[in-house]
């Protein structure tokens, strides 16, 4: 299993301490493979030759076509039929899948679903191996797995707060295919859940409908195909109480993100729950900027608590936990 997980440490704020639960992998049903040194070089050393391969290709892009650098590279990696490395996605549909896919929830439902759905589709053939090497070991495919699962459990956890609501309301922003929605309320039969799904990609839109659908949910949700500018309008109307936000802190400046809080806050009531995430630096950053080209801000604890408390949230309302790997942090709040 690698090393042991740190269960509980403190930390500090501007308003203050508190404490932060490292979750174990046998608290959820987790992951923690940790790999070791000749692994993590063979991702420095994949990512070193993409970080030149791929600055070059980006640096002749913006001379021959002008725009921004960053833009290209961004461009790039959401390419189907661009190669950040002959070692990692020339080879496997899945690898580059990941790739293309990433900042959405091709990525996203890859990783989730690896072991059930991706790994017994692997031939015992060159792309096989080369799809166990990067997708199966990766510590962030790992981490994100991890996220997933302990996110479920708080929805659960999260429901069962309302118990003297007819009809919990929540309300899922930049959702994805919101599978962990779905699972959630599998667990929950008992409870009569309604979800309203926010996203600006039709396709995310669409392949939730789809997993509601198979899921025998479709009468209790509701979509909007638009950007975080409705939050404020979608809420008047629908009335959550509970707000989730997962992954898209991501890709906001500080600024930003607590703008973004301090409004999704305003749009709950008192005893409400907002749950949120943000991803933290670790040894694969440098694949993930360079060969994934998945440009993400990453915040350490201390970092994320404060984007939460001055977006208005108590300090003693916040509960932070992370996956064992501590790359992804998971925010509980209540209003």
């Amino acid at each position: 299993m690698g090393t042991e997980v740190i269960k509980n440490y403190k930390i500090k704020t501007g308003k203050g301490e508190f404490y932060i639960h490292i979750f174990e992998p046998d608290e959820f049903g987790g992951e923690y493979d940790r790999r070791n040194v000749f692994y993590v070089s063979g991702v420095w050393a994949t990512s070193l030759i993409a970080m030149m391969t791929n600055f070059v290709q980006a640096l002749y892009r913006k001379i021959t076509s002008g725009g921004s650098l960053n833009k290209i590279l961004w461009d790039m990696g959401r390419d189907q039929y661009h190669v950040s490395s002959f070692a990692f996605d020339r080879f496997s549909k899945f690898n580059r899948q990941a790739k293309y896919g990433a900042t959405g929830w091709r990525s996203l439902d890859l990783f989730y679903n690896y072991h059930e759905k991706i790994k017994p589709q692997l031939k015992r053939n060159f792309e096989g191996w080369i799809t166990r090497y990067w997708i199966g070991k990766f510590e962030n495919r790992q981490a994100v797995t991890n996220r997933y699962k302990i996110v479920v459990n708080l929805l659960v956890e999260a429901l069962a707060e309302f118990p003297a609501e007819k009809e919990i309301r929540l309300l899922s922003i930049a959702s994805g295919s919101a599978q962990e929605l779905v699972k959630a309320m599998k667990r929950c039969p008992h409870i009569n859940v309604k979800v309203l799904l926010l996203d600006a990609d039709s396709s995310a839109i669409d392949e939730a409908k789809k997993i509601v659908g198979e899921a025998g949910f479709s009468d209790r949700f509701s979509y909007v195909n638009d950007t975080t500018k409705v939050i404020e309008d979608v809420a008047r109307v629908f009335q959550p109480h509970i707000i989730e936000l997962m992954g898209f802190l991501d890709y906001r400046s500080r600024r930003q993100a607590i703008t973004l809080i301090d409004l999704i806050r305003k749009q709950i009531p008192d005893g409400g729950i907002f749950i949120t995430c943000n991803i933290r630096k670790n040894r694969e950053k440098i694949f993930l900027d360079w060969v994934l080209i998945w440009p993400m801000i990453y915040r350490s604890e201390d970092e994320f608590a404060d984007l939460i408390v001055h977006g208005g949230f108590m300090l003693e309302n916040i509960r932070l936990v992370y996956e064992p790997f501590r790359i992804h942090g998971i925010a509980v709040c209540k209003k």
